[in-house]
């Protein structure tokens, strides 16, 4: 006799582009009324042998496990094809419900950190597709804000980068270390950086005013979030850059270039005359 169960079977990702990594997803989930017998056949699928497993009932918004416990935590640790498991496909299919309770299941599990195979973790999925809630029920589990994805970057990397504001304030809460602001991507670029490229002021006070180093260099050519100011003409920026009693307006790249001379050879007057303008322009 088969016992009735809400299943969540699952199909492979095909490859494309998507903002969550050259790929999309196309009905990754659908809920079925099936039994005990028909969830260990779906699973088999997945070439996962195992008369285990577990469900979310959506009546009782309960994670329910069946079987051995052990083996549970594997089937929900097995990857598809883009290195994806169940709590990644839920986030991406944007699946809230099932996704609470899967990290809630999960609470401090190594799966809440693991990553696919475009080094994602369910944390940077998350920030990816700006569900905020989840951010905060991921990081509540025990989910790590400094883990790097293929190009380098943290989730907060990625939230600077998105101007996802409200995650960024969540993760910055959460922060094992002050240091974590300062962790480079692959590109050689701070959380600073790219909320500079993005030309969102609103984060970059924030990042500020959280500790973030105003006189942090890139990696590759030792640009401050000074110099991009002024090589864009960026007077907003230049404006709450000089109110910061911390910048060193004098810091050159690499190749000894001030912001000043960088102002200059792009013809931005205005840049210019505030600089000269500044009490703190040597």
């Amino acid at each position: 006799m088969k016992m009735p169960v809400h299943m969540v079977t699952t199909t492979h990702l095909d490859n494309s582009s998507s903002p969550v990594g050259e790929r999309k997803g196309a009905n990754l989930y659908r809920e079925n009324e099936v039994g005990l017998d028909d969830v260990c056949d779906q699973l088999r699928l997945l070439n996962v042998s195992t008369s285990h497993g577990a469900y979310f009932d959506r009546k009782s918004q309960t994670m329910h496990v069946f079987g051995d416990a052990m083996e549970t935590m594997q089937i929900l640790g097995f990857q598809n094809m883009d290195g994806d498991t169940f709590l990644h496909h839920v986030i991406i299919m944007e699946q809230y419900d099932l996704a609470i309770k899967l990290i809630e299941f999960l609470f401090d599990s190594d799966l809440l950190n693991m990553a696919n195979f475009l080094r994602q973790t369910p944390l940077h999925l998350a920030v990816i597709t700006r569900q905020t809630a989840i951010v905060r029920k991921l990081l509540a589990a025990g989910a790590q804000t400094n883990v790097h994805n293929h190009r380098g970057d943290t989730p907060m990397h990625i939230a600077c980068r998105t101007g996802a504001s409200d995650t960024l304030y969540l993760l910055t809460e959460s922060l094992s270390s002050q240091n974590d602001l300062e962790i480079r991507n692959y590109d050689g670029l701070k959380c600073i950086h790219l909320a500079v490229l993005n030309n969102n002021l609103d984060i970059i006070r924030f990042l500020l005013n959280s500790g973030a180093d105003i006189n942090a260099g890139d990696a590759k050519s030792g640009r401050t979030v000074f110099h991009w100011a002024a090589e864009y003409g960026k007077s907003e920026l230049l404006d709450l850059i000089l109110s910061r009693k911390d910048v060193d307006i004098n810091m050159q790249t690499y190749d000894g270039i001030t912001a000043f001379e960088m102002a200059r050879a792009n013809g931005h007057l205005e840049i210019m005359k505030m600089f000269c303008e500044s009490s703190k322009c040597l």
